[in-house]
């Protein structure tokens, strides 16, 4: 007996790029399904190109004939995958490697949105020669950690090197242009063993964000 797949909460939706299924003229497609005893449309979210595929490919199997055959398109910033959940569905659908959610589309967009205040494209980090970004080590209650420190705008950036001349931090100035980008960054400094990503740093760790929940 195979193990029941976890249940994803909104707050666990992942981050861009994530894929929708379309048809031939690259137009969404919805499944007809019974939600609470309920008809309703349900749209499908899902977290890379190879789950989209095998969904597709086995979407039968679920009562989703609808999603048989279709061909996954990118969503590439939260930007776009509120759009695709306020364009008419019932329900959203997300698949991940970590879980499936069925969420009300509504609720989806109304946390993308949130989403997508939360992180303000593009973010500079102070970089080396190499593109490396050295982490700070930080004091909390908890210890010391280390953190990776992304800044809204390149004068912000520059205004906290000055500020941190202790910390001998580069002058050179990189740019993270999206979220996959964000990422990618976020698992670098993870494997470097960052604890967390802080924008725009003045008081620690006090906004920062886990490195964890910025590379799922």
């Amino acid at each position: 007996m195979s193990d029941p797949v976890p249940e994803l909460t909104l707050d666990e939706l992942p981050g861009p790029p994530l894929f929708r299924l379309v048809d031939e003229e690259g137009r969404d497609v919805f499944a007809e399904v019974e939600v609470g005893g309920e008809p309703a449309t349900v749209g499908v979210l899902l977290a890379d190109i190879e789950l989209a595929r095998e969904f597709s490919s086995t979407a039968s199997e679920y009562g989703m004939d609808a999603f048989v055959g279709l061909e996954p398109r990118e969503l590439r910033d939260w930007g776009a995958v509120e759009v695709f959940a306020a364009v008419g569905e019932d329900y959203v659908l997300v698949i991940s490697a970590g879980g499936t959610g069925l969420f009300h589309a509504g609720d989806v967009a109304r946390r993308v949105a949130e989403r997508a205040k939360e992180l303000p494209f593009p973010l500079y980090l102070l970089s080396d020669q190499r593109g490396d970004a050295p982490l700070i080590s930080v004091e909390t209650e908890e210890g010391r950690v280390l953190v990776a420190a992304l800044f809204s705008t390149p004068g912000k950036a520059y205004a906290f090197r000055e500020r941190a001349t202790h910390l001998d931090l580069p002058d050179k100035l990189g740019t993270i242009d999206d979220a996959e980008g964000l990422r990618r960054h976020a698992l670098v400094a993870w494997r470097a063993g960052a604890n967390y990503v802080v924008v725009d740093p003045e008081a620690g760790t006090t906004e920062a964000i886990p490195v964890e929940e910025l590379i799922r």
